[in-house]
């Protein structure tokens, strides 16, 4: 199905038009012979619809090759995050039965000792993306091409590691026709044409990441530029701001973390060409739009997505100063709605539900946990929000972050943005914590200061004019830093566990 998709727009798009990546250009018509190629070589080498495949590679034309090899012959695609410990690694491969692994050159080492972790059903599964191999990827693409099998549009396509707020991470499944019908919705909302310049600098791992990258651009024909380097962002973002300058990129999407780096950047830029710059996976401050708008001339906008939903919302009102905190209205077939069945919450407040072509079939070997959060097509978020006279929906916090004070219900999300108020506060955190069998459970601040000195009595007076009593922190933590994703997430269980 995806792979019919693709023949049909690699022989209408412009000629000129594919993939960059260091100055380098890899068109959609030169993309398509690697990807026959490179299905039929896997083929032969056993991997057939069903099998589940290992990939680490960073954001490339490799990725996107691999990936519609994949997809071309019915197998799944894992991408994994190439910054994760070979822990989290294994116990990935063990979860979704990955049968393979392809992995970029630097990482092959890593890849050997992930082999004992994959089934057991292949005699070559390692397959390198560089070298004389002759399981190499580069030599497989040369492979004559095969008749490719006829693909349903419910087989599944590609697995993803949920990045929930509890519990272990599961495995969302999507089908080859639900990553379709996201990759036109997401085209056809956020205006893409064939002359786009569509940067891409989230990893594959990450459901945005990869769908921009593989699918989304592609539905419009547009040129992707792949953005990795394995330094911080902070050493290399002077790099990538000059990247989008020459590239003249006009669409690109970050987390709000990845733009104030960007936005902290000594220099000037040209960032003209730009005539979308979006934000999601997190709550984007006032602080960061404006400044991203001074320092850059970037006006973020901000979208809502799940891994379990890709796609759903993005803000396209032309009242951009007065509508920054929405994520808009759902587009194309995307609905939503609001449960208002907990609570203690605040008028108009409730857990939002999502239906859409593009919804995850599963988590992988998880039946309950499936039929806990998907029901009748409705998927039902764990996100809290509002929805507006217009429809358009404002994310408020997450229901499964709620901590119980004293009775109330306190959503952590409410009592960071108040610290994020405060002039000498860089990051804020908050948590509950276990507290003495009368206290019961707590609220703990963790802050990372800036501008000088601060004390908890400060702070306590400050939110204390704010806030609810039983919303105001009574412990707090101050650190150099918060621990973090490679995209940029604070690790909320990391802080929840004491580290």
């Amino acid at each position: 199905m995806i792979h019919r998709f693709f023949v049909a727009i690699a022989k209408n798009a412009p000629p000129g038009n594919g993939l960059r990546y260091n100055g380098k250009t890899l068109t959609y018509d030169a993309a398509l012979k690697q990807v026959k190629g490179l299905a039929a070589g896997l083929k032969v080498q056993g991997i057939g619809p069903g099998d589940p495949v290992a990939v680490l590679l960073p954001n490339s034309p490799d990725l996107f090759v691999v990936v519609h090899a994949l997809f071309a012959i019915g197998a799944i695609a894992m991408p994994l995050g190439t910054g994760a410990a070979r822990a989290e690694l294994e116990r990935a491969i063990d979860k979704s039965g990955c049968v393979a692994v392809i992995a970029s050159p630097e990482l092959c080492s890593l890849a050997k000792e992930l082999l004992p972790a994959l089934s057991g059903k292949m005699s070559t599964r390692l397959f390198p993306a560089g070298g004389n191999s002759p399981h190499s990827i580069e030599n497989l693409c040369a492979t004559p091409p095969v008749p490719l099998p006829e693909i349903s549009g419910e087989a599944p396509a590609l697995y993803l590691l949920s990045s929930g707020t509890t519990g272990s991470p599961k495995i969302v499944v999507h089908t080859q026709a639900g990553l379709m019908a996201d990759a036109r919705r997401t085209s056809k909302a956020w205006n893409f044409t064939s002359e786009d310049v569509i940067f891409n600098m989230l990893p594959g791992n990450f459901a945005l990441g990869l769908q921009l990258g593989i699918l989304n651009a592609l539905a419009a024909g547009a040129h992707v530029v792949y953005w990795h380097d394995t330094r911080p962002l902070v050493l290399a973002r002077k790099t990538l701001l000059q990247t989008l300058e020459m590239e003249k990129v006009s669409v690109m999407g970050a987390v709000p973390a990845m733009y104030e780096t960007l936005a902290a950047a000594q220099g000037a830029f040209d960032l003209s060409s730009i005539r979308l710059s979006f934000s999601g996976g997190a709550a984007l401050s006032r602080e960061t739009f404006e400044t991203c708008r001074d320092r850059l001339g970037l006006t973020l906008r901000q979208a809502y997505g799940l891994t379990e939903t890709l796609m759903v919302a993005h803000n396209d009102s032309s009242d951009v100063e007065g509508s920054w905190q929405s994520v808009g209205r759902p587009a194309g077939d995307a609905q939503a709605k609001i449960d208002f069945s907990e609570k203690g919450l605040a008028p108009g407040i409730g857990e939002l539900l999502i239906k859409s072509s593009s919804l995850m079939s599963m988590y992988l070997n998880e039946d309950s946990e499936t039929k806990a959060c998907l029901s009748d097509g409705w998927l039902r978020t764990g996100d809290l929000a509002r929805l507006d006279s217009e429809g358009n929906l404002y994310i408020v916090g997450r229901l499964k972050l709620l901590i119980e004070i004293l009775g109330f219900k306190v959503d952590p999300i409410e009592v960071e943005q108040v610290l994020m108020e405060h002039e000498k506060i860089a990051e804020a955190v908050v948590s509950g914590v276990e507290g003495d069998a009368r206290a019961g459970r707590r609220l703990k601040a963790f802050i990372v200061p800036k501008n000088g000195g601060i004390t908890p009595e400060d702070l306590r007076r400050f939110l204390g004019k704010r806030l609810s009593t039983h919303k105001v922190p009574t412990l707090f933590e101050f650190r150099d830093e918060l621990p973090k994703s490679s995209a940029g997430k604070v690790l909320r269980g990391q802080l929840a566990a004491g580290n």
